[in-house]
């Protein structure tokens, strides 16, 4: 959480912390700010102290909704500097320089945020030339921000339960335009009385999402058939919806204009299930259930991808702990946190070295992949951990396998 920032920088040496960067995306900064609607900004935080926002003199106003205070480049002669040196480069690294002179701030300084790599080395090293009291540094693992987003406070969790409630609603209005249409040769039908296609439904969900004030900043998947079988194939807007064929729905918007994500997955086949499809979902939906009656605070993340591994290969599916690398089976890891960014903390892999704690949001996404036999399953809610441990779904929308169509 937020509050765990200093306990943080005093843990790992750091006596000061800058976020900068373009707005858009830079989840470090839509954290310390809040989601300020801002174009570009650089934030410094001093241990012990709050945090400073710098901005544009044009963004000032949206700037001074963070609650953070505030200050515009202006006040640390961005303009005279730009007129002194010919670079705006060049300027805006002696505008760094100023502000932490200003501030007093010295010692151990990590950078975060967004910008070019070649760039951003340039600028650090030329920092380290104008502030020799400073030690630049930066973080190549486990963050900072990594370890704070890996819990979150009332405020997150607000901002998440609602992108949740939103989405099971856009789930629940792209079923019901499935059901609406009529079927017609074993496939479904628009009024026209040309097929319905992947692309069809992909364009009313982005309707529905901006109807709801979400966006799919990562994309989303609706993939039928064999593209079902390969986890992350987003579907062909051409193929053709057709009954029978499992549809793998993966649903994962965030806030418009950036900010908090929600994570959904649901299988589908239109009108009835062939039985090795209706098999293998029986199956993803018992290491679903075994996995949320075993979920418990203090428990290691790894633990469950274990379990899930174990009983999939119970019933001959080939695992990442059996076969690694497989394609064909269960060929992923159990479920990831989310927040501010799609794929977080904790991580349940065989790998996390995590461990379940109140405060966390993460998915649980069990499935099964045979692209070869033309079918693919995945099951996924994202849970919230409360502070009592009590592990609660924030994905309600009903997991049934058939979803009836006209006749």
């Amino acid at each position: 959480m937020k509050s765990d920032l200093d306990r943080l920088m005093h843990e790992r040496g750091l006596d000061a912390i800058v976020v900068m960067g373009p707005a858009p995306e830079n989840h470090a900064l839509h954290y310390l700010t809040g989601g300020a609607k801002i174009t570009e900004g650089i934030v410094v935080k001093r241990r012990g102290e709050p945090a400073i926002l710098v901005c544009g003199p044009m963004e000032r106003e949206e700037a001074a909704k963070s609650g953070l205070q505030t200050a515009t480049y202006n006040e640390f002669d961005l303009p005279r500097l730009i007129r002194e040196t010919g670079s705006y480069f060049e300027a805006r690294v002696r505008m760094l320089a100023a502000i932490f002179e200003r501030r007093a701030i010295t010692g151990t300084v990590s950078f975060y945020g967004l910008g070019d790599p070649g760039q951003s080395f340039v600028m650090l090293n030329r920092l380290s030339e104008l502030c020799p009291d400073l030690t630049v540094t930066g973080e190549a693992e486990t963050t900072i921000f990594d370890e704070a987003y890996a819990t979150k406070d009332a405020d997150e969790l607000a901002a998440i339960r609602s992108v949740a409630e939103r989405t099971n609603a856009v789930m629940a209005e792209t079923a019901a335009f499935l059901k609406g249409h009529p079927t017609q040769d074993e496939q479904l039908v628009k009024e026209d009385g040309n097929p319905l296609t992947v692309g069809d439904v992909k364009r009313f969900v982005r309707l529905r999402l901006l109807e709801h004030d979400l966006e799919e900043a990562e994309g989303m998947i609706f993939a039928i058939g064999r593209d079902a079988g390969v986890p992350h194939s987003r579907g062909e807007g051409s193929d053709i919806l057709r009954l029978g064929q499992s549809i793998i729905f993966d649903l994962f918007p965030c806030e418009l204009g950036g900010g908090y994500f929600h994570d959904m997955t649901r299988t589908f086949c239109l009108g009835y299930a062939p039985p090795e499809v209706q098999e293998a979902y029986d199956q993803v939906m018992h290491v679903f259930r075994a996995v949320m009656e075993k979920l418990k605070v203090g428990e290691k993340a790894a633990t469950y991808q274990e379990l899930a591994c174990k009983l999939f290969e119970e019933w001959g599916h080939q695992t990442p702990r059996s076969h690694p690398g497989t394609e064909n089976g269960y060929v992923h890891s159990l479920g990831h946190g989310l927040g501010l960014e799609i794929h977080a903390r904790p991580r349940l892999s065989a790998i996390s070295q995590d461990t379940i704690q109140p405060g966390q949001v993460f998915t649980v996404e069990p499935g099964l992949y045979y692209p070869d036999r033309g079918f693919g399953v995945r099951i996924e809610d994202t849970v919230y951990v409360g502070e009592n441990g009590d592990i609660h779904s924030l994905t309600p929308f009903p997991k049934d396998l058939v979803l009836p169509v006209q006749e």
